[in-house]
C-alpha cells in the first residue's frame, strides 16, 4: 500500500505541476506556408528536457528547416502541460485551423491521451482492473471510446482544413512505469499501462490507445511518431525522475522515430 501512496503522489504531482519548466513557442515569422504546428501536452511542450532545444519538437523543427523546408520556418507550438485530448480538442485545435487557414503551415503534428491515461492510472480504482473489476474494465473501455472520439473529431478537422496533401504526424504514448524507480515490469499499474496502451487478454482490452491512434493515424493519411517499443525496452535509462517525461535521451528516442516517421 505504501509503495502506491508513494507512486500516486509523485504521479499526481507531476501531472498537476507541469506548466512551470519549459515551453517553446517560436515564432520566425518567415513566408506564409514554411511553418509547423504542434498540438499536444508536456511531452510536446519539453517537459524534462534539460534545456528547451533539447525537447523533440524544436529539434524537429530544426530538422524539417533543413531538410523538408530547406529554409527558416515558423514553429507554433501550442503543446499545454497536463491537457488531455478533450483539453487539445477544446483549446488547441481552433488556434491551430485559425494558423493553417491565416498561415497555411506545411506541417502538423498532433499528440494526446497520456495525460487521459496518466489521470485514470492515479485514481483508486485502477489497480482493480487488473482483477477483472467489471465496474473498472468498463470505465476504462469509456474512457478509451471518449479518448477515440475526441481524437478522430481533432485530425478529421485538422486534415479537412490543411488539405490531403499536408503533411501530418500523430505521436503514439509509451508507459514510463517500467522504470525500475517508476515501478517497474512487476507492478500492477504499469502492467495496466501496458494493457491500456497496447492492448491485452487480461484485463480484456481488444484495442489499446495506442492501436487507436495508430488506426486513426492510417485513417487521416497521417505518419505515426511511434516511441512505445524503445521506452518498453529501456524505460530505465530514457524516463526521466519525475516517472512521466522523458529525459534528454528520451527526446532523443522521440526525435527519432519523428525523423523514421518523416522519411519517404
Amino acid at each position: 500500500m505504501r509503495r502506491y501512496t508513494l507512486f500516486l503522489g509523485m504521479l499526481l504531482s507531476s501531472i498537476t505541476g507541469l506548466s512551470v519548466v519549459i515551453g517553446t513557442t517560436v515564432a520566425h515569422a518567415h513566408d506564409t506556408g514554411r511553418g509547423y504546428i504542434a498540438m499536444g501536452d508536456s511531452i510536446d511542450f519539453g517537459i524534462g528536457a534539460s534545456s528547451p532545444e533539447k525537447a523533440y519538437v524544436p529539434q524537429f523543427h530544426a530538422h524539417l528547416e533543413s531538410t523538408f523546408f530547406q529554409a527558416k520556418a515558423d514553429l507554433h507550438n501550442l503543446a499545454v502541460p497536463g491537457a488531455t485530448a478533450r483539453d487539445i480538442k477544446q483549446s488547441q485545435l481552433t488556434q491551430a485551423l485559425t494558423e493553417i487557414i491565416t498561415h497555411n503551415p506545411r506541417v502538423i503534428s498532433w499528440s494526446g491521451g497520456g495525460n487521459d491515461l496518466l489521470n485514470f492510472i492515479a485514481s483508486p480504482q485502477a489497480a482493480t482492473c487488473m482483477k477483472g473489476n467489471p465496474s473498472c474494465l468498463a470505465r476504462l473501455n469509456a474512457l478509451l471510446n471518449e479518448f477515440e472520439q475526441t481524437a478522430d473529431h481533432t485530425l478529421r478537422e485538422l486534415r479537412e482544413t490543411a488539405g490531403p496533401n499536408a503533411p501530418l504526424y500523430v505521436r503514439t504514448q509509451y508507459n514510463p512505469l517500467l522504470k525500475a524507480a517508476c515501478g517497474g515490469p512487476t507492478f500492477p499499474l504499469a502492467q495496466l499501462a501496458n494493457a491500456v496502451l497496447e492492448g491485452s487478454p487480461s484485463p480484456r482490452l481488444d484495442r489499446g490507445m495506442n492501436d487507436r491512434i495508430r488506426e486513426l493515424a492510417h485513417k487521416y493519411g497521417a505518419k505515426v511518431i511511434d516511441p512505445f517499443l524503445p521506452f518498453f525496452l529501456n524505460p530505465d535509462a530514457l524516463v526521466a525522475a519525475d516517472c512521466v517525461h522523458p529525459n534528454d535521451a528520451g527526446y532523443t528516442v522521440i526525435l527519432n522515430a519523428a525523423i523514421f516517421a518523416y522519411a519517404p
